[in-house]
């Protein structure tokens, strides 16, 4: 997935931050070009072109951000956690750096076993509609814990904290990953036998507040993809496929839309 961040080290350029955060996305540059050939600076050059995107030097900015970096190299190295202890030191220091934001929104995304990428190929492989859009997506979901939970609306707290004006495309479509993310997590936790679907019963189990927190992220991920004006094809076809879950939903029988909602998640997609 395409992000876009320019990294800024300190206070005093804030404002320079803030402009290359809200900057066009355009991949972007040629990080050879930067007099930083070794094997981990490319390494860590692609990983920032990834996790903040494309259209900045990701050398002139993380040069001057030693926390971006080296919380980029922990995630290079699947070590979420220090990296969530290196950005949230950062951050007392710089409570607005919103790349610092964005890059922990990710950290908090992966220790709960959440890969963005993955998932919106799995879900763009499904943009057809077929079968049931959610229940499709258990197979490369982490175990349903609470503990995997709260890390997915820990990263949406943190990236629907960037205000609106200051985020990119990047962070509008890691939004919506993690809208779908927590969608996912809480209808799979009652996929009580881990068989990869819902039963009927199962789905009467499901809490009030759970379906409609379910609901509600659908649509917030629906805005999300649409805000985001990504033109990838893989983003195109995960968001037409968030739609096409909404409309099944509206189609299936219920007195309300948690009814509506727990039968389509008991079906194949009504």
């Amino acid at each position: 997935m395409n992000t876009d961040h320019a990294m800024s080290p300190n206070q005093t350029s804030a404002n320079q931050t803030s402009a290359s955060h809200s900057s066009p996305n355009t991949c972007g540059p040629n990080i050879m070009d930067y007099g930083r050939n070794s094997p981990r600076a490319l390494t860590v050059a692609a990983l920032l072109a990834a996790f903040i995107g494309c259209g900045a030097n990701p050398y002139k900015s993380y040069e001057k951000s030693e926390p971006a970096e080296d919380a980029t190299i922990a995630l290079e190295e699947h070590d979420p956690d220090k990296a969530i202890t290196i950005l949230t030191a950062a951050l007392v220091k710089e409570p607005e750096n919103w790349v610092y934001v964005s890059i922990l929104s990710l950290a908090y995304a992966e220790r709960a076993g959440i890969a963005p990428m993955t998932l919106a190929t799995s879900m763009a492989k499904n943009s057809s509609g077929t079968g049931n859009g959610v229940t499709s997506l258990f197979s490369i979901m982490p175990t349903a814990t609470d503990e995997h939970i709260a890390d997915v609306d820990k990263a949406l707290e943190l990236i629907i904290s960037i205000p609106a004006a200051s985020r990119t495309t990047a962070d509008f479509l890691k939004l919506a990953m993690f809208q779908t993310s927590a969608l996912t997590l809480r209808s799979k936790k009652y996929d009580l036998n881990g068989d990869g679907v819902i039963s009927a019963e199962e789905a009467l189990a499901m809490s009030g507040a759970d379906a409609t927190a379910i609901i509600s992220q659908l649509a917030a991920a629906a805005i999300a993809f649409a805000s985001g004006n990504s033109t990838s094809t893989t983003d195109v076809a995960a968001a037409a496929q968030i739609t096409s879950i909404q409309t099944k939903i509206a189609t299936c029988p219920g007195a309300d839309k948690d009814a509506q909602l727990k039968n389509y998640l008991s079906k194949t997609g009504c």
